[in-house]
This record gives C-alpha cells, sequence and structure tokens, in this order.
C-alpha cells in the first residue's frame, strides 16, 4: 500500500513538471521536480529501512541521492538572474550531468557487488545484453537521421556505460536468488528505462527543432522518474 502511493505521488509529481517546465524551465516545473526526486529517495531510504540493510541498499540511496542534485542544477535555468549569460547555465547543466554520470557509475558498482557476492556473472549474457543496448542506441541515432557530429565519441562513451549497467542488470536478475520475482523484473526494466530516457534525451539535444516537443519530454521524464522509483525500490528487495 505504501509503495503504491509512493508511485502514484511520483508520477503526480512528475506530471506536473512535465507539464510547467515546458517549453521552458520555471520555478513552479523546478518546485515539482524536487517534490517527484525527493519522493524516489524517500522510497529508497523507505526500502533499505533495517534490518538487513546492506552495501547494495547503501549504494543504492547514494545513487538516488546523486540522482537528486543532479535534478537540482539541470533546472536551475529559472534561478540564473542574467539570462544572458551562458556560461553559468552551461556551468550547472554540467554539473548536473556530472551527477548523473556518478550515479550511473554507483549503480554499476551496486550490481557488481552483487554479481561478484553471488559468483553469478555470465560473460555470454553479459556481452550479448551489453551489445544489443548499444546497437540499439546508435540504430536509434541512425533511424532518426540525428547528427550528433563531434559529439559522436562522448555518446558512445555513454552508451557504453549504461548498456553495461543494463548487460550487469541482466546478468544478475538471471543468476540471482531472490524472495520474488519482482526484484528480476525491476533489476532489467530500471536501466532499460534509463536508456529509453537518455536516448530520447539524445533525440532532444541533437535535433530541438524536430524532437524538443512535448512528447519527447514525457517519454524522456516519464521513464527517468520510474526507473529511479524501480532503482529504489530494489533497495528493499536485494540486501
Amino acid at each position: 500500500m505504501i509503495y503504491a502511493l509512493l508511485f502514484a505521488a511520483d508520477a503526480v509529481f512528475a506530471v506536473l513538471f512535465i507539464k510547467a517546465g515546458y517549453p521552458e524551465s520555471t520555478k513552479k516545473g523546478f518546485v515539482f521536480k524536487m517534490f517527484a526526486s525527493c519522493i524516489f529517495l524517500i522510497t529508497g531510504i523507505y526500502s533499505a529501512s533495517p534490518p538487513g540493510c546492506g552495501r547494495y541498499s547503501y549504494l543504492i540511496i547514494a545513487a538516488l541521492c546523486a540522482g537528486l542534485i543532479g535534478d537540482v542544477f539541470l533546472t536551475f535555468d529559472p534561478f540564473i538572474k542574467d539570462k544572458s549569460n551562458k556560461k553559468k547555465s552551461a556551468f550547472f547543466v554540467l554539473l548536473g550531468g556530472l551527477f548523473f554520470i556518478a550515479g550511473h557509475g554507483i549503480y554499476i558498482a551496486a550490481f557488481a557487488g552483487e554479481l561478484k557476492k553471488g559468483g553469478v556473472f555470465r560473460l555470454p549474457v553479459f556481452l550479448a545484453g551489453a551489445a544489443l543496448a548499444f546497437v540499439s542506441v546508435f540504430a536509434l541515432i541512425f533511424i532518426s537521421k540525428v547528427k550528433p557530429g563531434k559529439a559522436l565519441a562522448a555518446i558512445a562513451v555513454y552508451a557504453a556505460a549504461i548498456s553495461c549497467m543494463f548487460a550487469m542488470g541482466l546478468c544478475l536478475a538471471l543468476g540471482g536468488e531472490f524472495p520474488s520475482n519482482a526484484a528480476r523484473v525491476f533489476l532489467i526494466a530500471a536501466p532499460l528505462l534509463f536508456i529509453i530516457s537518455d536516448s530520447s534525451l539524445l533525440l532532444k539535444a541533437f535535433d530541438k527543432e524536430r524532437f524538443d516537443n512535448l512528447a519527447v519530454r514525457s517519454v524522456n521524464l516519464g521513464t527517468y522518474y520510474l526507473a529511479q522509483m524501480l532503482f529504489a525500490v530494489t533497495a528493499g528487495l536485494i540486501k
């Protein structure tokens, strides 16, 4: 019941943020976003509550914290008084991006620890999962005819990182022992949703004319918040 309420509340504030922050960032949108982001952190803390809270749970909470901080910086535009100062705006976006990368790194570390502890890492599964995710990202670039230009190398590195995260979640889901199948589903779905979210952001970033719209924004943020909520719940399913 509590999880249902948390998911519902997060969905409500995410929808409010999606609408209030388009076509430009607003202070109202920032408030809605902070509520939505705080809820996924609260969900993680609630899920990881003792007894039995272990390394995985603590790392998940740390990753959720990094995501929350990243959300703060990425929606800081309404508080920049000098709108002509593009460098300051870019600085906050970069800072937010760094926290998101850190969060992804922590998720990978959490998965790696569980794979090592359970001895369930399987190279063929990992390679197949990583290759499928990586190819999917570039297939989207090709099909959509987006032209990232010099950013292609950076995209490849980032795509490799989130593809590895998905592949590790896949290995853990297929090989680990859990009290319910919900953990398996969430371990696969959460990183997959991140890939979808980041891919939609890629489209919007490199072709605003076609993809900077409410539909793409909804996919981007909807999958992001659902991914964070699923990760948060795993903090209680894997201890």
